[in-house]
């Protein structure tokens, strides 16, 4: 049987025991009335003074007591009727518990069939988009060549982080006397985006990679990452994370292969001891 019918079964079901209930109460109400009756009949008859009027009383109280019977009788059958469709409506309920749990199994298993394949589509392009970043970076590289401009270090940050921290960074990074390439700095009027800052990254020793709310909300930053990420497997940068604003719990969730890695915090450390803490690294 389908839901569907299970469904109707079930409401033909409950109205007909409701129905039932109803003849109960009134039964019920005929069968209190009666014996009412028959005890006030009774009660007259005991105390009538004539035998023809104690005769009457009594056959009425007789009558009463056989209609009170009556429906005592036919509330036993109401009783018995009313259990056999309660047990039918639980084998009804039951049934349609079964088909419910079949279809919510069903549909279980195609989201997840769904969310699989949207996940492996999802990887698949994440793995397009890296390699044809480190492409890119590698082809950059060699076309640039040993006299191509090299840099200590390429900031990958977020552009609603530079004014309250970036620029900062940056401007006293290389008055600290390190080669930083920053966009702001190194973009100029007419230069393609994505060619100069996959230059910057092929010809870094280290990326700064700010890590902060906005920065997990856009995509370039993120494909940066992907890059530095590649060459530091590469052997060719290092990856220096700053927590900017932002809690561990955030990093884990949305970056957790940084997670582990040993991180400053502009929550601890001032933009001058973030330059020192750069310079003695860079000096290895």
């Amino acid at each position: 049987m389908t839901a569907s019918s299970l469904r109707n079964k079930i409401s033909s079901l409950e109205k007909k025991i409701a129905d039932l209930r109803k003849k109960d109460a009134q039964e019920a109400k005929k069968e209190s009335d009666f014996n009412a009756k028959a005890n006030a009949a009774e009660e007259a008859a005991a105390k009538a003074k004539s035998q023809s009027i104690s005769s009457s009383k009594r056959r009425e109280a007789v009558s009463a007591r056989k209609q009170a019977a009556s429906a005592t009788a036919n509330r036993a059958k109401l009783a018995t009727d009313i259990a056999r469709n309660n047990a039918e409506l639980m084998k009804m309920q039951t049934a349609l518990a079964k088909e419910d749990d079949k279809r919510l199994a069903s549909i279980t298993k195609e989201i997840t069939r769904q969310e699989a394949i949207q996940a492996q589509h999802q990887r698949q392009e994440a793995t397009r988009v890296v390699g044809a970043i480190s492409h890119r970076i590698a082809a950059v590289s060699r076309e640039a060549g040993a006299s191509a401009e090299q840099y200590d270090v390429f900031i990958s940050h977020a552009s609603e982080d530079k004014d309250e921290f970036v620029r900062e960074l940056a401007e006293k990074a290389e008055s600290a006397g390190l080669r930083i390439f920053y966009d702001e700095r190194k973009l100029k009027w007419g230069d393609s985006l994505r060619e100069r800052i996959e230059h910057g990254l092929a010809n870094s020793r280290f990326g700064i990679v700010v890590l902060s709310t906005a920065f997990f909300r856009k995509e370039w930053p993120k494909r940066e990452l992907d890059g530095l990420f590649n060459l530091e497997i590469e052997g060719k940068s290092r990856i220096l994370p700053i927590w900017h604003k932002i809690s561990k719990d955030e990093v884990i969730r949305n970056a957790p292969s940084l997670s582990g890695k040993l991180a400053l915090s502009t929550s601890s450390l001032s933009v001058d001891e973030i330059v020192e803490k750069l310079m003695e690294i860079a000096a290895v």
